[in-house]
C-alpha cells in the first residue's frame, strides 16, 4: 500500500531553510537599479532617486483581509503588494522596492508560503518593485507587512488640496469588490468574484493625475469613506450623485442574488483600489476622455452629501466597527 507524504510544514522545514527557499525566489527577479544589495544581509542597500521618496505599509492578515477558503496562495501575495501599490498611485509615485514580514504558524505547508512570494512577485514584475527581502516569525496565525518605497512626483500631490468648483472623478467601475466578497461569503464562486481576489493599481492614472489634479486618494476602503477623508483634511463638502456612480458589470450581476442596490455596492464597496481625483472643472472633459467618471463635485462646507441612495447608512471599512 502506497503512503502519502505528509506535505512540509514551517515548522518542520524551519526558518533558515524556509528563507533560504524564498531568497531563491526573489534572487531569480530581474535587475532593478534601484536595489543596490537584497536578501543576504542586516540590511537591504537601495538607491533612491533623486526627487523626494515615498514611504507606505500595510499590512494583510488572514480573516482580516482574506480567507484561505476561497483565495488560493497566488491571488493573496498579488492582492497584498496590489495594496501597496494602491498608495504609491494614489501619490502619483513611481514604485521601487519592497520589504516583506511574514508571520507564519508552523502548521502552515511551506507550498502555500512559496505559493504566497510567487503571487507577491508576479505583482512586482509587473509594476516594476524589487522585492529586498524582509523577515519571518513564528505566530498563531499568518499575516504579512509589507513596507514599499517609491519615487515622488515632482508635483506634490495629497488629499488635503480639494478645492470648492473641482468636479470629482473616478478611474473605474466601483462595487465589484464588496460584491465579490458577499458572493463568496454565500458560496458563489468563478469569473464575478475576479474583481474581490485580484485587485489592479492605477498607478499610470495616478501619475497622469498628480500633474493635474488638485487632491487624490485611493478607494481602499469605500467611495464615500475616502470623499470624507478628503473632505476632512481639505476643509470642503463633496457632493456625490449616486446616480452618477460607474458599477462594475459584476457588481451589477450579483446585486440582485445579494439583496443590495447597486449604488450602495459602488458607494461602500473597500479595496477596490481605483483613484478619486478632485479636478479643475476644466479638466473634466480631459478626464472623461481617458476613461474616467465624473461623480460628483466639491462645494464650500463640511463632509460629505449624497444625492440618490437609499436612506439606509453607508459606511466604507472600518477595522475596529
Amino acid at each position: 500500500m502506497m503512503r502519502h507524504r505528509r506535505p512540509a510544514r514551517v515548522g518542520d522545514t524551519g526558518e533558515f531553510r524556509l528563507i533560504g527557499i524564498l531568497g531563491r525566489m526573489v534572487g531569480a527577479q530581474r535587475k532593478n537599479a534601484a536595489l543596490v544589495k537584497g536578501m543576504g544581509d542586516d540590511c537591504a542597500t537601495i538607491r533612491p532617486g533623486s526627487s523626494r521618496q515615498l514611504v507606505t505599509v500595510d499590512a494583510f492578515v488572514e480573516g482580516v483581509h482574506f480567507n484561505r477558503k476561497w483565495t488560493s496562495a497566488r491571488d493573496a501575495g498579488w492582492k497584498a503588494l496590489a495594496a501597496n501599490l494602491s498608495d504609491i498611485a494614489a501619490a502619483g509615485g513611481r514604485p521601487q522596492v519592497a520589504v516583506i514580514s511574514l508571520e507564519l504558524p508552523p502548521a502552515m505547508e511551506v507550498s502555500w508560503v512559496r505559493g504566497f512570494y510567487s503571487g507577491l512577485l508576479a505583482c512586482a514584475r509587473k509594476y516594476g518593485v524589487a522585492v529586498a527581502g524582509g523577515n519571518i516569525s513564528r505566530s498563531t496565525h499568518f499575516a504579512s507587512h509589507i513596507t514599499l518605497i517609491g519615487e515622488a512626483p515632482k508635483i506634490f500631490i495629497s488629499r488635503s488640496g480639494a478645492r470648492p468648483g473641482d468636479v470629482l472623478a473616478v478611474t473605474g467601475a466601483l462595487g465589484g469588490s464588496l460584491a465579490g466578497l458577499l458572493a463568496l461569503n454565500k458560496g458563489i464562486r468563478g469569473a464575478l468574484v475576479k474583481r474581490h481576489i485580484h485587485p489592479e493599481p492605477r498607478l499610470q492614472e495616478g501619475r497622469e493625475l498628480a500633474r493635474v489634479a488638485h487632491a487624490l486618494i485611493d478607494i481602499s476602503d469605500g467611495l464615500v469613506h475616502e470623499a470624507g477623508l478628503m473632505a476632512e483634511a481639505s476643509g470642503v463638502r463633496m457632493v456625490l450623485d449616486a446616480g452618477m456612480f460607474p458599477v462594475h458589470p459584476s457588481a451589477k450581476a450579483l446585486a440582485p442574488r445579494l439583496k443590495i442596490s447597486v449604488e450602495e455596492l459602488a458607494a461602500s464597496s473597500g479595496e477596490e483600489y481605483e483613484l478619486l481625483a478632485s479636478l479643475p472643472r476644466g479638466k473634466a472633459s480631459w478626464a472623461m476622455k481617458r476613461g474616467m467618471k465624473i461623480v460628483g463635485l466639491v462645494a464650500k462646507g463640511r463632509g460629505v452629501l449624497i444625492a440618490g441612495l437609499p436612506s439606509r447608512q453607508v459606511n466604507g471599512f472600518d477595522h475596529f466597527r
